[in-house]
């Protein structure tokens, strides 16, 4: 697992984002059992972005992908699903670092956003969460609308053609509407699908979260990434929680990674392997998270990160 080995970082450090790893070991740095470095290459399907603070992070990984300019354009309504879901403080590793969701709102506006909403549903309260987190002060500092999906009025019921166990639900009609849809999610230990990733945190879009429980938690994560695929997914890998998920608090490790691509697969198929299955001891393989292998069935996006042409930066 890419990490600094014996550290953690500092309060000041994680919220400033200061370097807590050097840049020259991580470029030479192989990927965990898979994958193809695209080196000297300006095209990536997947950038891994190390060693620097939140938004420099961001910069080196969008900058591969054609930069924020080619998911966002002048005037547009831009849609953030970040992670608030806790009471919890940014260094708990359960909600998202503020210092990338305020640089991501940055970036979108820089690109020519009319406006940028930053949305989740919350599992404990929502005010709590929001301020303790640090994310709605870092938001609006941004420009951005932070805002909670609490009150059902804020839903629209909508049908899921492709769904196969999930056939309609009430989604956030901002995602629905918005031109652009960007998820962040923060990755986690969880203990009902043993990762939380980037399709888990689109749980959050949806009003009646816990019918997805009762049904199959799985099939039904597959099945609302089917409806509103996100243009982008910036995977908040700087602090990761590696027990005792969601919530927390557990222990937490520091791979100081922002990740980027198109593709939702391909991101939970690499952020898998942050994390070490509890039964092997090794990282995890993306058909090994149940809801990633049944996104791949439905041809969400590539599992094979053999097949995925990825990037590997550092961000100093």
């Amino acid at each position: 697992m890419n990490k600094s080995p014996g550290k953690k970082l500092t309060r000041r450090q994680f919220i400033k984002g200061a370097a807590a790893v050097t840049a020259a070991p991580l470029i030479m740095e192989a990927l965990p059992f898979y994958g193809t470095l695209a080196h000297g290459s300006s095209e990536a399907d997947l950038v891994i972005a190390k060693s620097g603070s939140p938004s420099q992070l961001l910069q080196a990984a969008m900058t591969p992908l054609g930069g924020m300019g080619r998911f966002v354009k002048k005037g547009q309504r831009i849609v953030i699903k970040a992670n608030i879901a806790w009471a919890r403080t940014p260094e708990q590793a359960c909600t998202n670092n503020p210092e990338l969701l305020s640089a991501l709102i940055k970036m979108c506006y820089e690109a020519g956003a009319k406006r940028v909403a930053v949305w989740d549903h919350t599992c404990d309260n929502y005010q709590f969460a929001f301020a303790r987190s640090g994310l709605k002060e870092a938001g609006q500092k941004a420009g951005a609308d932070v805002l909670s999906g609490h009150g059902r009025n804020v839903y629209k019921k909508v049908e899921i053609p492709k769904g196969k166990k999930l056939k309609t639900a009430e989604v956030l009609r901002d995602v629905l509407e918005t031109d652009v849809f960007i998820n962040l999610p923060i990755p986690k230990q969880h203990f009902a699908t043993e990762l939380t990733l980037g399709m888990k945190n689109l749980m959050g879009i949806v009003w009646d979260m816990e019918l997805l429980h009762k049904i199959d938690l799985h099939q039904c994560i597959a099945d609302i990434s089917t409806l509103r695929k996100p243009d982008l997914v910036v995977v908040d890998a700087i602090r990761i929680l590696t027990t005792n998920g969601p919530k927390g608090p557990g222990k937490t490790e520091d791979p100081v990674e922002v990740i980027a691509s198109t593709d939702i697969v391909a991101v939970d198929a690499y952020s898998a392997s942050l994390f070490k299955h509890p039964k092997t001891g090794k990282p995890f393989r993306p058909e090994e998270v149940k809801f990633v292998k049944l996104a791949s069935d439905l041809g969400l996006g590539e599992i094979d990160l053999a097949k995925v042409r990825i990037k590997k930066v550092s961000a100093t």
